[in-house]
């Protein structure tokens, strides 16, 4: 092996997908400052600015998920026949030493042309119920690395599996160490990176019935960008103290100063939360691949680690639930203390440390 090695990690599309082999790549900086480290994925704005803010090495492939087949089966069968013959050109060219899948459909050309060649895979999957991609690929990986024990269920008979947790960022590991005392009183909100119009919508309503509860309170709400101005309005008309931005880059501090989160359940979010031990109410999206969303709160709600409101038929009734589960947790710290406990005691802070060490095994580097 050269001495300096290249490893791929391949597939993005979402901060969820993308923020965890981010932190496998820090490890491995450390770990090897001499690697090359490379991500491929789609050509999505979210992906690229998050790679430019980091300044990660990039490469884009003409992927088209499978939702386009049936609207644009030309394109779709031309972009991706596309995107697989650059895929094994790459690999050809890079001769990486590891090829690491995320997940998502854009993982999946770089993935197959590294597995033909017999180049190590490893495959890291976020969610109780794993995608499509990582079932369809766990028979080409040496591993799969999993967030959840309940994901082992759901992946066929003989795939290699370890139970890791999901790899969180550096700035935000360092935060499971620290526990901060939460005295103050701040709501933080998290739609997700794209944003989340339904749980804007129901988290407005009940923040417009507690608002006597929550004139001392300070709301920091990650919008999306399609509603930022109209909740900006609202919040100004309720008369509350409220940062609403579509997206923020500075998590962890928002982390620290959180007392009480209300957010979507993606598997990358529940991560970083549990590492901060934040008292969590989770409204899953209801429409998420195989309802994995749901499945992520239910696990961490076993666990006594979060609350669980579901979207109701009618809105009205998932502003109910949630005005009812928020208004126990301002009015009561030992209930929010008893989730901040339970959510300390299942993180894995050093998940990305593990991933990356066992990376670098199959690089024949340990």
């Amino acid at each position: 092996m050269p001495a300096s090695r290249t490893y791929i990690f391949a597939g993005g599309g979402t901060g969820g997908h993308l923020f965890p082999g981010v932190a496998v790549a820090e490890q491995l900086r450390d770990l090897d400052p001499s690697a090359r480290i490379l991500f491929v994925g789609s050509d999505k704005p979210l992906e690229l600015s998050i790679f430019n803010r980091l300044q990660l090495e990039h490469r884009s492939l003409p992927v088209e998920s499978l939702q386009s087949l049936t609207r644009h089966p030309i394109r779709f069968v031309a972009r991706n026949w596309k995107a697989w013959r650059i895929a094994r050109q790459w690999i050809r060219e890079l001769q990486p030493a590891v090829v690491v899948g995320l997940g998502g459909y854009a993982s999946a050309p770089i993935v197959w042309a590294a597995s033909r060649v017999r180049i190590p895979v490893a495959l890291l999957e976020q969610n109780v119920i794993p995608g499509r991609t990582t079932r369809l690929l766990s028979g080409e990986s040496k591993l799969v690395c999993t967030s959840f024990a309940e994901a082992t269920r759901h992946l066929p008979h003989g795939t290699s599996i370890e139970v890791t947790g999901n790899p969180v960022r550096q700035e935000i590991a360092r935060l499971h160490q620290a526990r901060p005392v939460r005295q103050g009183k701040e709501l933080l909100i998290l739609g997700g990176s794209q944003g989340a119009d339904r749980l804007n919508d129901a988290v407005i309503g009940a923040v417009s019935a507690l608002r006597n509860d929550l004139v001392e309170w300070h709301i920091v709400h990650q919008s999306g960008l399609r509603q930022i101005e109209s909740l900006r309005t609202a919040y100004r008309e309720l008369q509350l103290k409220a940062t609403v931005e579509p997206f923020f880059d500075d998590m962890q501090i928002r982390y620290q100063s959180a007392s009480v989160v209300i957010s979507r359940a993606g598997a990358t979010t529940l991560a970083e939360l549990t590492c901060c031990g934040l008292p969590m109410i989770l409204v899953p999206f209801p429409q998420a691949a195989d309802d994995h969303q749901r499945a992520n709160a239910i696990a961490l709600r076993d666990h006594q680690a979060a609350v669980v409101v579901e979207h109701q038929p009618a809105a009205a009734d998932t502003v109910k639930l949630l005005t009812d589960q928020l208004a126990t947790l301002v009015a009561r710290p030992d209930m929010s203390q008893s989730l901040s406990d339970a959510a300390y005691r299942i993180a894995k802070p050093d998940a990305a440390a593990v991933v990356a060490q066992r990376i670098r095994s199959f690089a024949g580097s340990e």
